[in-house]
């Protein structure tokens, strides 16, 4: 698209925006227990708008060459995608599941499952391409230094004439087995024609032959035709690929190029933007430094003066906290200005007081508690009073960290660039009256904390003079601050490696293993389709269980978006760990791997099985620790990936397992999570396929969020099946009755429809696809021998999902509203 086009999306988007300001500023009031199906309707409605406008400011921030602009869109693009995952927090709670079915939201929005897809912003990956080319080297150079393995026991070394005879025997054996089966095909074939000529030919008329002849041709003709039209018609509404499309269209690679030449514009005119800066700052430091400096000097003397003057006393200088002596240039007078600061300080020390008085309550509390239980259960026994807890059962929203910032950014929109004709712009370079306006302020701010640190020693030296009286300066209190807090203040993490730098630490990682490369998969590859019937079988009270479609909008969000957004992270609910459960083949390893791919983060390797015998001891266990986050906290984002995590967890360790020691991170790995704070994009991901033989609590203790993958239904098999055709077999293997496939290979994993693709779409059969189409039989015979997913094995993860910290409140929830359910009905008889 034109500069225009994505100019009037941004636009538009931002009339989305004041619509969705206007219903969540003021917050909506609360909304009682009774309606939570229309709370949860409304927070759906939000979660899916705001999705909407993540795509739209997505697209516009990717492709906008103005850098102002750009700036701008992208402190709105951050804020957004901390309401998405605000909102995805409020409807885990009001639901509690992971999983809501936003099937009739959809219809009620006119949308289709394509708008449930997380769109995962491009700058994650475009603004550290060079730190991720430069880490790729580094770890690429680190690996080719490593001293090469030693052979296992019992092989020897072996000469180069035993090596060459070694691979003719491997590749006569190849060609004979090729011929031989080229072979069977020319007897298959040969058979054939032999049968056929032995049979007794009917003698018919000339007119009956030709007849036949023409019976046989026409019917040829009409199915051919018909089979064209058909596909003529799927391609026509999107339901199968063209022949021809292999790879992209010359449409799509035109324009892939013109986003690529719009990358580079943005390059350059971001470099002449700062250049600009950079001069335009020396300028005004230069030509207007001195004068605002006495300007400032000037007033703050004038207001000493007329303070004196009025109260008799020298004012307070106001502290740094509160802005320092720019509250004084806000155009009032003395006496407003020196009851703002006595306010303010009376403020101050109204919170002190207040959190004074909330421990002595707490402390209070403890003691009234059994008086307290008395007088409820006497109140329960009275008719007609109402309930003191009855606005905590009310359904209200938290209140937001992001809406004030996007509120601020679409009012900044409005009155900078809503009314600006900016007129035949096509270089789109940046605007030098904004420029030199923001220069000016920021050249301001530096002058005025020069100018505070002045005229306090100023104050001071008046103070003493004339009323005799001492007073500290900001920097004397901030030391005072500092020497208290150093007396009273908690111990501090301490740093087992001080001495060593951060390249030594991640060289010694990659050696020992710990450090690895992750593979480039997106997460757009997992493939699956959304719950379609979610909602229906919710009201018949049958759980659908979660679809793939659904799983990759969970890791998405708690992964993608929290670890890519660095704004994002620092205020979003904070989310340290999370685990992945499901059966074998469902492609948790996968998930771990798009998500390194699609953020740029670095992938540490914790399982049990690739700790054995290294870092012996409970200090080589504390060191090993400390440098994996030490590294993974400076070259955030990171990932921390722990496979088999119910090994960490074992109620029992079996007898083969003891010599690995399993749980030698049970206990330290847990507490070095509790250090992370919002802003460390340090993320634990564990992924297991038995985690009943886990404890159930330590593994809910240490995972705060706990996805369950279970086998594909229809709708995701059916866009497996589909995907798989077009990625091996190519235009001519889409002729495959992929309903019928996607029926019989229910029970299976998605790890095992592709495993069977694979084996059945080799380089050979895809050559006599013209000649031999495609049976579904082909593909029964690779998965009848493979292990699908029993339904024992099923109903099991979903009794241990019910037991984790989320499934057992919603259980207990059900359970509240079954008994009331029941005591209503009672009442009516």
């Amino acid at each position: 698209m034109s500069e225009g086009a994505y100019q009037q999306v941004w636009a538009q988007s931002h009339m989305a925006l004041q619509e969705l300001l206007s219903q969540e500023l003021p917050p909506p009031a609360p909304v009682p227990e009774r309606d939570r199906s229309s709370f949860v309707h409304t927070l759906s409605l939000l979660f899916l708008r705001y999705l909407g406008l993540l795509r739209r400011l997505d697209s516009v921030y990717d492709q906008l060459v103005q850098p102002q602009k750009r700036r701008l869109v992208r402190r709105l693009l951050d804020g957004i995608i901390g309401r998405v995952l605000e909102l995805k927090e409020e409807m885990v709670e009001a639901e509690l599941t992971e999983y809501p079915c936003l099937d009739t939201v959809l219809h009620d929005m006119k949308l289709t499952p394509v708008d449930l897809e997380i769109p995962i912003p491009k700058y994650f990956l475009v603004e550290q391409e060079k730190a991720l080319k430069n880490r790729e080297l580094l770890l690429m150079d680190i690996l080719q230094r490593m001293v090469p393995q030693q052979p296992l026991w019992g092989t020897s070394a072996m000469c180069q004439s035993e090596a060459i005879a070694l691979i003719q025997r491997a590749e006569r054996a190849r060609q004979g087995r090729l011929r031989a089966h080229f072979m069977k095909d020319i007897r298959k074939s040969e058979e054939r024609e032999r049968r056929a000529r032995e049979r007794v030919a009917k003698e018919c008329s000339h007119e009956e032959a030709a007849l036949c002849i023409q019976k046989v041709w026409k019917g040829f003709l009409q199915r051919k035709l018909t089979k064209l039209e058909r596909q003529m018609e799927m391609e026509f509404i999107g339901m199968a690929a063209g022949p021809g499309l292999v790879g992209p269209s010359g449409a799509q690679l035109r324009v892939q190029i013109g986003e690529e030449q719009k990358r580079l514009r943005q390059a350059e005119e971001e470099e002449e933007y700062q250049l600009q800066l950079d001069q335009v700052r020396n300028f005004v430091l230069q030509a207007e430094g001195s004068e605002i400096r006495e300007e400032m000097k000037e007033n703050i003397r004038q207001w000493f003066i007329e303070c004196h003057h009025l109260t008799g006393k020298f004012p307070e200088y106001p502290d740094e906290e509160i802005g320092g002596s720019q509250v004084l240039f806000l155009e009032k007078t003395p006496d407003q200005v020196r009851i703002e600061l006595d306010h303010l300080k009376e403020e101050e020390d109204d919170k002190k007081k207040e959190k004074e008085k909330s421990k002595e309550k707490e402390k209070s509390k403890e003691k009234e508690k059994p008086e307290k239980e008395k007088k409820k259960k006497e109140e329960e026994g009275k008719p007609g009073k109402a309930k003191k807890g009855e606005e905590e059962t009310m359904l209200k929203m938290a209140p937001s960290k992001f809406l004030p910032g996007i509120s601020t950014v679409h009012e900044e929109y409005m009155r900078l660039w809503h009314q600006l004709a900016e007129g035949p712009n096509p270089s789109q370079s940046h605007n030098t009256e904004m420029t030199w306006e923001l220069k000016r302020k920021e050249v301001e701010v530096e002058i005025r904390v020069q100018v505070d640190e002045l005229m306090q020693y100023e104050l001071r030296n008046l103070r003493l003079a004339v009323d005799r009286e001492e007073w500290k300066t900001d920097k004397e209190k901030a030391k005072s601050k500092k020497k208290d807090k150093g007396k009273t203040g908690g111990r501090k993490e301490k740093d087992l490696t001080p001495d060593r730098t951060l390249e030594s630490l991640y060289e010694e990682l990659v050696m020992q293993g710990l450090l690895k490369q992750n593979k480039s998969v997106k997460l757009s590859d997992y493939i699956g389709d959304c719950l379609y019937l979610g909602s229906p079988l919710l009201q018949a009270k049958a759980d659908p269980g979660p679809s793939l479609l659904a799983v990759r909008q969970n890791v998405a969000l708690y992964g993608v978006l929290r670890l890519g957004s660095l704004e994002a992270h620092k205020l979003a609910p904070l989310v340290r760990s999370l685990l992945l459960a499901g059966p074998a083949g469902m492609g948790k390893r996968m998930l771990v791997h798009a998500v390194c791919t699609e953020t740029g983060a670095n992938l540490f390797d914790l399982s049990p099985d690739n700790l054995v015998g290294k870092y012996p001891g409970k200090s080589g266990l504390q060191m090993m620790l400390h440098m994996v986050f030490k590294v993974a906290r400076l070259l955030q984002p990171s990932v921390i990936w722990v496979g088999n995590a119910e090994k960490m967890f074992y109620k029992k360790v079996p007898k083969e397992e003891k010599e690995m020691d399993p749980k030698r991170l049970r206990k330290d790995l847990p507490k070095a999570l509790r250090l992370l704070r919002p802003g460390d994009r340090v993320m634990l991901i564990g992924t297991t396929d038995r985690p009943q033989a886990a404890d159930i609590r330590a593994l809910g203790r240490t995972y705060e969020r706990i996805l369950m993958l279970l086998q594909p239904d229809y709708a995701s098999r059916y866009v497996i099946w589909k995907h798989l055709m077009e990625k091996h077999g190519g235009p001519l293997a889409c002729s495959l009755d992929m309903s019928g496939l996607a029926k019989v290979s229910d029970g299976y994993s998605s790890g095992s429809l592709v495993q069977a693709a694979q084996a059945v779409l080799t380089e050979r059969r895809r050559l006599q696809l013209p000649r031999r189409p495609l049976m579904p039989t082909e593909f029964l015979g690779q998965l009848a021998k493979m292990n699908p997913v029993y339904p024992e094995e099923e109903e099991a993860l979903r009794d241990w999902y019910n037991k984790t910290p989320l499934g057992r409140r919603r259980r207990t929830v059900a359970q509240e509203q079954a008994e009331a359910q029941e005591m209503k009905d009672k009442k009516k008889k």
